[in-house]
């Protein structure tokens, strides 16, 4: 039974190997970071969100809302919506609702 044990171990080992490449072969290739959207929708998002803060209200809770704040130059459709608002530009990159989009994609304060 000794001379079986080796090639099992070897094979356990091999299989182990193998996993982590591929987890760091798709950690690289950008599986793993996340990142949604072109750079165009992110340098709206940075856009819109500039003009949110610099607005009264500014992230507070109310208006203005991400539906509200037009971005100059950017128009785009997503979940069903078309146009150039800070809005469409969160659910480009991934956010899901105004909250998100704000705390987020603007990094305010979550109110």
């Amino acid at each position: 039974m000794r001379g079986m044990s080796l090639p099992i171990e070897m094979i356990v080992v091999i299989a182990v190997a193998v996993l982590v490449l591929v987890v760091i072969a798709v950690f690289f290739v950008g599986g793993a970071g996340g990142q949604i959207g072109t750079i165009e929708d992110r340098n709206a998002l940075s856009n819109g969100c500039i003009d949110l803060v610099l607005r009264p209200n500014g992230c507070a809770t109310g208006p203005p809302e991400p539906e509200d704040i037009k971005i100059s130059g950017y128009n785009t459709t997503c979940g069903g919506k078309t146009g150039g608002t800070l809005d469409i530009a969160c659910c480009k990159i991934g956010y899901t609702n105004a909250e998100d989009c704000k705390v987020s994609g603007c990094r305010c304060a979550p109110q």
